[in-house]
Parts: structure tokens; C-alpha cells; sequence
């Protein structure tokens, strides 16, 4: 099991203390008051919350997001207590990939992110790993990556100049969440280049429950080209989601011009530049058809987000003039969406629609003029998730242990 830590806050007698609880693969083996949090491998932060927490991993300096400084890159030092920081010969466009922290000593080495208290609000995570032969070993390794106790993805580096990203839809309960990278294998140090968590609003991705997380497979934005996706910015972008441009030659690449900055205020606050792009088949007997690869023979259940909007407004003061679409996934029909004639910031301008099927290696996805519909099918993006259960976390271990040790251990400690 390798060792778990956790950090308990709460009042004993009157008193406000922290504990650090310790666990290895025999018994609980230490527990220790505000003293000794460095011990615990984690640190809860200088104090502040956030709505939006970005880590530049191994960086000692901070670089604004937005001219404000109301959000801002910051270093790690004061989220983390181990491991060392390492700065790269290499000069990647994102900046957060110039610098790492590894983990040489322990198994399992941990970030604490503190956020304003979460009411049940669904928290998107993304944490980036760019290898860079930093050790001068050409050996990148694998390791595991875990939030709150949960397995979060099986981290797997290589020699690539890309940088690689694990992204997470998860429900944290409290004011913190937990990040940590585990060793699985004796010689491969774990490593992080950049940790993020964006807070996102009540009306967004309502299907979520707190029994289960979605992993990111795919974000993409049909009918836009690269310099669209280097154009969304944090105005556009409430969520810190990143929209991957993907224009496609069998079908129409339609655009809106001028394109509008901003964001919608509805349904997963889609940005005005995404929706403001889409594809749309060549004519109405013709289908859109998309191929979603999962890892080989592996079944999953999997969350498609499909958005839908006329980016043209093209007649949209003739009442016969309609767009339907029929959706089907792997031959089975999943829905019928009306797609809104003129796209504006109005909550009727765009439609999405939410589907959950099981999937084993790959997904068919096919959208298809309905019956009554007099213009080609269209689809401005869409988001795939595989879901994760974390029923059976980490999380009720931690609790219960920390019962245990308080009840035993911190009584003669706490009336010195």
C-alpha cells in the first residue's frame, strides 16, 4: 500500500490544531502537531484560497495570467515540503515546461491546493509532465498520479519535446484537494511540471455526482484552425479548459465573422470562439462521423458533451427554415437535438447534449439530419470523458484513521 499522509485541522479542548497523520503498509507509525508538517511531504499553502490555482512546478517566480495579477502562475514551494526543484536547458513555449520538481526520497510525495470552500462544485485539474532528459538519464519514467487518495492516471513520460497532460473533472470536499505522485517502480522518480485547479460555476456539468470523477480523452473544437486555439484566453475561458482547433476537409469548415470575444453565461459557459466555429456536412443526405479511440480493449464508461450552434445565423427570420440532428453512437440512436438558428449570448443560441454509454476500445459517433430537418447536420465541439469511480477512495480511510490516532495518541500531547 506504501505510506498515506493526511492533515487534519480541527479544535481539541478549545484549541485550534493541525495533525499530521502517517500510515505505512504495517500500522499507523506517527502522528505530530503543527511542528512537524514538513515531515508529512506536503504543506497547505501560504494561507490564501483560490477559485483558480496555477503551479509552475520547481519555479521560483511568479508570471500574471491576467494584467490584474488576480490570477497568476505561482512557484510551488509553498504547496509542497519535498523534492527538488530543477530548471531545464531546453526553452519550451509554455513556460511552466522550463522548470520541474522531483522526487528523489519517499514513495509517495504530495501537493496541497487550497480552495475557497467548495459547495459540491465541480473542479476541473490538469496537471502537465515534460520530461526534457532533465537527469541526463534518457530513462523517462512512469509513475502514478493520484488526487484525495484516488487514482488519478497512470502518468506515463517519454522522450517527446510535448509536453503531456492528465486532465480531471472531480468533486473535492472541504476547502483542500490533495495531489500526490506515487512511485510504483524502484528507480523511476516521480516529477511534475505545472498543477492547476479551476472551480467552475453551479450551472456546469450538473450530471457529475460525488461518487465519481471524469477523465478527460478528448476537447475539441471542429472547424477551427490553431490560431483560434491560441486566441482563447482567460476572458473566453472561465473554466481553464483547453479547446484543441481540428479542422476537417471531408465536411464545410464554417466560421462567424467578426468573431466575438467573451463567453456564454449558460450550459458549461461555452466560449464564444469555440461555438463561433463548427462543421457541417455537405448536404443533408450526408452524415458527420467521428471515430473516438480509447485505449485498446479497455471498457469504460464514457460521457460525450456534444455542443451545437449556427455560427452564420443563416436564415434565421424564415420559420421553415430548421436544423435537427439525430445522434447516434455506435449505431445506436442516442438523441434528437434542435440546433438554434442565430447564435447569440441568449441561453436558447446553442444546445448541447450529454450521453453516457459504455464503450470498449473505440466509439462510433454519427450525426445525422433528423426527419423534419431542412439544412445538414452540424457540431461546433465536443468533450469526451471516461469516468473514474471514487467511491472507494482514500478519503474514508484518512477519516477514520484520524479518529483512531486522535483518540489514542493526542490527548497527552494536546494537555502539556
Amino acid at each position: 500500500m506504501g505510506m498515506v499522509v493526511s492533515v487534519v485541522i480541527g479544535q481539541w479542548y478549545g484549541r485550534m490544531v493541525e495533525w499530521c497523520i502517517i500510515r505505512d503498509d504495517t500500522d499507523l507509525i506517527a502522528i505530530v502537531t503543527n511542528v512537524a508538517i514538513d515531515v508529512c511531504g506536503s504543506s497547505r499553502g501560504n494561507g490564501h484560497s483560490y477559485y483558480d490555482l496555477r503551479i509552475d512546478c520547481g519555479s521560483l517566480h511568479e508570471i500574471n495570467v491576467t494584467n490584474d495579477g488576480s490570477v497568476k502562475w505561482q512557484p510551488d514551494g509553498q504547496f509542497v515540503k519535498s523534492g527538488e526543484n530543477k530548471i531545464l536547458t531546453s526553452n519550451q513555449s509554455h513556460t511552466q515546461m522550463n522548470t520541474l520538481r522531483f522526487f528523489p526520497n519517499g514513495t509517495r510525495n504530495c501537493y496541497t491546493l487550497p480552495f475557497y470552500l467548495n459547495d459540491n462544485l465541480t473542479t476541473l485539474f490538469r496537471a502537465g509532465f515534460y520530461y526534457g532528459n532533465y537527469d541526463g538519464l534518457s530513462k523517462p519514467p512512469s509513475f502514478r498520479l493520484e488526487i484525495d487518495g484516488n487514482l488519478w492516471a497512470n502518468v506515463t513520460n517519454s522522450m517527446s519535446e510535448e509536453p503531456i497532460y492528465y486532465e480531471l473533472l472531480y468533486k473535492y470536499n472541504g476547502r483542500y484537494a490533495t495531489v500526490c505522485l506515487v512511485q510504483t517502480t524502484d528507480g523511476q522518480v516521480p516529477f511534475i511540471s505545472s498543477l492547476e485547479g479551476t472551480l467552475t460555476y453551479f450551472d456546469s456539468y450538473q450530471f457529475m455526482d460525488n461518487k465519481t470523477a471524469l477523465y478527460l480523452h478528448s476537447r475539441i473544437n471542429y472547424g477551427a484552425n490553431e490560431s483560434v486555439q491560441q486566441r482563447i484566453g482567460i476572458n473566453e475561458e472561465r473554466f481553464n479548459r483547453v479547446w484543441e482547433s481540428r479542422e476537417m476537409s471531408e465536411y464545410f469548415n464554417i466560421s462567424r465573422d467578426p468573431v466575438p470575444s467573451w463567453h456564454l453565461e449558460y450550459d458549461n459557459m461555452a466560449p464564444w470562439l469555440v461555438m463561433a466555429y463548427a462543421i457541417q456536412a455537405q448536404n443533408i443526405s450526408d452524415s458527420i462521423q467521428l471515430s473516438i479511440d480509447f485505449s485498446p480493449r479497455t471498457s469504460v464508461q464514457a460521457d460525450f458533451i456534444l455542443y451545437f450552434a449556427d455560427p452564420i445565423c443563416r436564415n434565421s427570420d424564415l420559420p421553415n427554415v430548421t436544423r435537427i440532428v439525430e445522434i447516434h453512437i455506435d449505431n445506436i440512436q442516442m438523441g434528437i437535438m434542435d440546433v438554434p438558428k442565430c447564435y447569440s449570448d441568449v441561453r436558447t443560441s446553442y444546445s448541447i447534449s450529454m450521453l453516457r454509454v459504455p464503450v470498449v476500445g473505440s466509439a462510433n459517433v454519427t450525426i445525422s439530419a433528423a426527419v423534419g430537418s431542412t439544412m445538414p447536420p452540424i457540431l461546433n465541439a465536443m468533450e469526451v470523458f471516461s469516468r473514474i469511480d471514487i467511491s472507494k477512495g482514500g478519503g474514508h480511510f484518512l477519516r477514520f484513521s484520524a479518529l483512531l490516532v486522535i483518540f489514542f495518541h493526542m490527548l497527552p500531547v494536546l494537555l502539556l
